[in-house]
């Protein structure tokens, strides 16, 4: 893991500190699951890669992603990373890398030479998506509509006139407005689920 290639200062290793039967434990690399590790490593990958950030590559967590205009230009900028990398200390796990790709699935998106799109495996979970039930609670009910909203709004930018579209869904969520699933709700709902 990335994470695990961070040394913890030893001034900060009590902070890490935890207790078993065995006695007092404190971690000497940045471990999952600390409330600042995600912040701490990406801090660490835009240091480490600061010069080449937006140019060369983007960055997010353990996810470098060098873009290039031809294959010659790739090769060299994949070697000023991987020069910064071990310059660092920083190990690949090449089962984990591609390269030279023209298609790139990365955070449910897919990014390809014409641009960026939604990943459309990702999508089907916005097609399967269950509207509200007569059987749930309203408190469910609004659960499910702030889901579906997220799951929709991570995905806005490529819905021309998303808030609009989901402008009948919205005011469910809004406090002291009475939940009525009604016919713009549903249109507003299926809208939605072609609209990527």
């Amino acid at each position: 893991s990335g994470y695990h290639q961070v040394p913890v200062t030893s001034r900060n290793r009590p902070k890490t500190a935890f207790i078993t039967a065995d006695g007092l434990y404190q971690f000497r690399a940045l471990p999952f699951g600390l409330t600042n590790a995600p912040g701490t490593f990406q801090r660490a990958m835009d240091i480490i890669l600061a010069g080449l950030r937006w140019t060369t590559c983007s960055v997010y967590l353990d996810d470098v992603i060098v873009y290039s205009a031809t294959f010659e230009q790739h090769l060299e900028r994949l070697q000023s990373v991987m020069d910064c990398l071990a310059k660092a200390n920083l190990k690949l796990k090449w089962s984990k890398c591609s390269f030279a790709e023209n298609n790139l699935k990365v955070l449910g998106h897919v990014v390809t030479q014409e641009g960026v799109g939604p990943d459309p495996e990702k999508l089907k979970a916005v097609e399967k998506f269950p509207c509200p039930s007569d059987g749930q609670s309203i408190a469910n009910k609004i659960k499910r509509v702030q889901s579906f909203l997220g799951l929709c709004s991570y995905y806005r930018r490529h819905i021309q006139n998303f808030a609009a579209i989901a402008r009948p869904l919205t005011s469910l969520t809004k406090k002291d407005i009475p939940f009525i699933w009604g016919v713009d709700q549903v249109k507003s709902f299926n809208a939605l689920k072609i609209a990527h």
